[in-house]
């Protein structure tokens, strides 16, 4: 069956006897537009195999030896902009920056001046303009291949189509000539329905009309998109058409924060002939409360792979490895930012990913999101190495209390100058 009828939706849809006739058919025409029922079936296969490999790899780990991981400190490393040829970088956008508008709307920022709102194009104070985190990523790319001579292929990833990033950035990046960057692509998420704990279809009333409750596909929603067929690389995917201009490396970096200029290079130099570099800090302390993803290898009798463990599956264990150096380093935990070989996303697909259990509606239980995870991508490695940096080259956006830290930031990496340099040779 690929359409749904109506006693087919009566089924899985979450209070369906209360819908009036009228509310049942638009909801029949709606899920067969955007979730058909062999899609709805697709993802409740993903959600049955995404919980099962929760519990697969929590046993693992209860099995397996932790060690600490295979690491290369960025202060051993010397690295210019030319390390950046043959790499593409992944600017993620998608995020719609919920806290920060709330935080904002707390400090009295009126509700008619966030029209248009996206976390990663909100103005920074202190910045020539007031552009966004993801202005001045672009601006400082194109500068950066401007002095070098190069041609770094960026692709931005949005929210799924509908959402505020998927229509506010084209827009952006279209009324300043893509940044004079010769390769920019823009790809939208794709999306996945927020199922409950029993498969069921929920739904929330949007001016009127039902919608069923849905979430982009995580973190590694936008990797695993480089992989389809896209209509911005002519019909070919992503991955195809950064192969025809000559890259075969990608960068991975979160458009929501700010970074020292040497950063991209540091990575790139720092992959190396690896297939998958993660960027990690190292702990000097490790308390069991700390909320971050720790990067950790773990060998079996048949098995052995680096991997990121989150708050909610580490162990006692851990929290006590150290590196064997003589600061004795606890394990570094993630920052988002990832660089592998094509090659390794070409021939693998990132697992089905189970969150833990997030809120669908006030009135009903909590249930996890299903998905793909980023971190994931270091999971598949074959030979993957960790780049430990300094915290201090880097500061994300999350809330309004970070805006006025990350511009000044921003600002003593010189960005504001780039930003501003920029602006004045390419005026739109």
């Amino acid at each position: 069956m690929t359409e749904w009828t109506f006693s087919s939706l009566c089924e899985v849809v979450e209070e369906y006897n209360t819908l009036t006739p009228e509310q049942a058919g638009e909801l029949l025409r709606l899920m067969n537009r955007r979730f058909p029922y062999n899609l709805y079936n697709e993802q409740r296969i993903r959600r049955r195999n995404a919980l099962q490999e929760a519990i697969r790899v929590r046993d693992m780990i209860t099995k397996a030896s932790q060690l600490f991981p295979s690491t290369i400190a960025s202060s051993d490393i010397t690295a210019g902009a030319e390390s950046l040829e043959g790499y593409a970088v992944v600017l993620t956008a998608g995020g719609e920056g919920e806290r920060l508008r709330t935080s904002l709307l707390k400090r009295g920022v009126p509700e008619t001046s966030l029209y248009n709102f996206t976390k990663a194009t909100f103005g920074l104070p202190g910045f020539p303009g007031k552009p966004g985190t993801l202005q001045i990523n672009l601006a400082s790319i194109s500068a950066m291949c401007n002095n070098a001579g190069i041609d770094i292929p960026v692709i931005v990833t949005t929210g799924p189509e509908g959402s505020a990033t998927s229509a506010v950035i084209p827009k952006i990046l279209a009324a300043h000539n893509n940044f004079g960057l010769k390769n920019l692509r823009v790809i939208s998420q794709d999306e996945r329905l927020f199922l409950t704990n029993d498969e069921r279809i929920v739904l929330y009333n949007v001016n009127g009309i039902l919608q069923p409750v849905t979430h982009p596909d995580e973190t590694g929603g936008p990797l695993m998109k480089l992989k389809q067929p896209s209509t911005a690389a002519g019909g070919s995917s992503i991955l195809d058409w950064l192969g025809d201009l000559g890259c075969d490396r990608i960068i991975v970096i979160q458009a929501t924060a700010l970074y020292d200029r040497k950063i991209l290079p540091l990575i790139a130099a720092a992959l190396g002939s690896h297939d998958c570099l993660g960027v990690g800090i190292l702990r000097d302390s490790f308390p069991a409360n700390d909320p971050y993803g720790t990067f950790v290898s773990l060998k079996t009798d048949t098995a052995s792979m680096t991997m990121i463990l989150e708050q909610d599956i580490r162990n006692d264990i851990t929290r006590t490895i150290k590196d064997s150096s003589g600061r004795r380093y606890f394990l570094p935990y993630n920052t988002g930012f990832y660089a592998f070989r094509s090659s390794l996303l070409r021939d693998n697909d990132l697992p089905d990913f189970a969150t833990p259990p997030k809120e669908i509606r006030p009135d009903l239980p909590r249930a996890p999101k299903i998905g793909y995870a980023a971190t994931d991508i270091i999971r598949i490695a074959q030979d993957p190495v960790i780049l430990t940096i300094d915290p201090s080259l880097f500061g994300v956006l999350k809330n309004a209390d970070d805006l006025d830290k990350l511009s000044a930031l921003g600002r003593n990496f010189g960005l504001d100058k780039i930003y501003e340099e920029f602006m004045k040779k390419n005026t739109y």
